[in-house]
């Protein structure tokens, strides 16, 4: 019986490093290396392309279930030993692909420590994304979050709005509707039917019924989900004549 050996090709690194001995000790058994920081590759925009082997490498850091591990001081050791610096499209895509959102927050706070790096509009969108869809949303860090965005002068955009409004109880809706204002934003229909349905989550069935008619008047429409939710808050607060006035 002859038994088939099928090769597999080594997977080709996405980054290319280079260095240089800088050190060997006299017995010869023993050297450092200094590696140069890569140029990093980029798109016709000339922006960073994400590093592919970088963001597997550190999000399986990070992933680690052992006992003994130490993932934030394993990653800190990993990127300090190859002189590496994450951007933050890198950050973005190691936060996706970790799936404890207390993992998650901490890295995104240890990426925020990293000498040189800054989070931008769309690392804080991942993060709030991650903790929205936890299910065991902590209000105050979110705040905290959001404080932070304001303090560094990262300009959020509309996406980060709707996460907000999904997030935050209805106490705090109109500081979202403030941010829109400061950040210079303009609603989509995600949005209003986002706003709307916040406010009938929460039985404040009249400004929602004003959002659907601004909503309305800026020419967007809702899916029949969102439409029957409205008629079903209205119908229950006897203002279902609204809908036909």
């Amino acid at each position: 019986m002859t038994r088939l050996h099928l090769l597999t090709p080594a997977r080709a690194f996405a980054t290319t490093y280079s260095g240089r001995v800088v050190r060997v000790d006299s017995s010869g058994r023993a050297l450092a290396v200094e590696v140069d920081r890569p140029e990093l590759p980029r798109d016709a925009r000339g922006h960073a392309l994400p590093r592919r082997d970088l963001i597997c490498r550190a999000a399986g850091i990070l992933r680690s279930t052992s006992l003994f591990a130490a993932p934030l001081l394993d990653l800190a050791d990993y990127l300090q030993t190859l002189t590496l610096t994450l951007t933050p499209a890198e950050v973005s895509e190691i936060l996706k692909a970790i799936r404890d959102p207390d993992r998650a927050l901490e890295f995104f706070r240890f990426a925020a420590s990293l000498p040189g790096f800054q989070h931008d509009c769309f690392t804080y969108n991942r993060i709030l994304s991650i903790l929205a869809r936890s299910g065991a949303v902590d209000g105050d860090t979110v705040r905290q979050i959001v404080d932070e965005m304001e303090r560094d002068g990262v300009k959020g955009s509309i996406s980060t709005i709707n996460i907000l409004i999904g997030i935050l109880g209805v106490g705090e809706l109109d500081r979202c509707l403030e941010l829109v204002k400061k950040w210079g934003l303009k609603f989509n229909g995600y949005t209003y039917k986002c706003l709307m349905q916040a406010y009938l989550r929460y039985r404040v069935v009249d400004r929602a019924f004003r959002v659907y008619e601004e909503m309305k008047r800026k020419g967007y429409k809702l899916d029949i989900f969102a439409y029957n939710m409205l008629v079903d808050a209205l119908t229950k607060a006897e203002k279902v004549r609204l809908l036909y006035s």
